[in-house]
């Protein structure tokens, strides 16, 4: 199956660009199911693309040509059906559908970034949601470890997903609630100010949380009814 018409099917081996490759990998997709629409975004160790697997919208995260080490697909991939398995419906990662040692055909999220988000939606939902996506994190014992980038949360209209998990991985003490607060709001004066919350008041619900995660998950939780 040459690549003929579509200049994004090179990003299918970055940065090398090797044909033979990238026909193989695109005679792999088709055995699986999968057709290409576009490029989306390229990664430290993957690059992504938009597809179609059985009639539905996917993400395709292909390995890079210059990873060095351990494959990172791998370790995504089981952190993704890890979250799959232990939140069922209330998991805010994506859902994956096939797993490969060359890449990972995963659920598509849509909606929007988080400050794009309290633009268009009731400020107080949104961040209840995102406090709530983090706290998930957090109970199933997996660190995100790039919550502090707005671009991997997103808001689908009702609630919100994280997406993009090759950087993470397990931990007894995940940080993904305290990475949020930290990040996002308590940095954030403006809207803290909109919204009649005290910075002081939030520091003190995360240090509870610290100690004890229910706790103070509700206690942040009434700062946003």
């Amino acid at each position: 199956m040459e690549f003929q018409t579509s200049q994004f099917y090179e990003y299918l081996d970055y940065p090398a660009k090797r044909k033979e490759r990238i026909n193989k990998l695109l005679n792999l997709l088709k055995e699986k199911g999968i057709t290409l629409d576009s490029f989306i975004a390229k990664g430290y160790r993957g690059v992504v693309f938009k597809g179609l697997y059985r009639g539905k919208p996917v993400a395709v995260k292909v390995l890079r040509s210059d990873v060095e080490k351990e494959n990172p697909l791998q370790k995504e991939c089981e952190i993704l059906n890890y979250l799959t398995n232990k939140l069922k419906s209330e998991n805010p990662a994506p859902y994956p559908y096939l797993c490969t040692s060359e890449f990972i055909a995963m659920e598509f999220i849509e909606g929007l970034t988080f400050s794009k988000a309290l633009e268009n939606y009731d400020p107080y939902t949104v961040i209840k949601e995102a406090l709530r996506s983090c706290y998930l994190l957090d109970k199933a014992g997996v660190q995100h470890s790039e919550i502090k980038g707005e671009k991997h949360l997103i808001f689908d209209g009702g609630r919100f997903r994280i997406i993009d998990f090759e950087s993470a991985k397990f931990s007894d003490k995940p940080r993904n609630l305290l990475q949020f607060v930290g990040y996002h709001l308590i940095r954030n004066k403006e809207i803290l100010k909109k919204l009649g919350i005290r910075e002081k008041d939030l520091r003190l619900a995360i240090e509870i949380y610290k100690e004890n995660k229910k706790d103070g998950f509700r206690l942040l939780n009434n700062f946003f009814p």
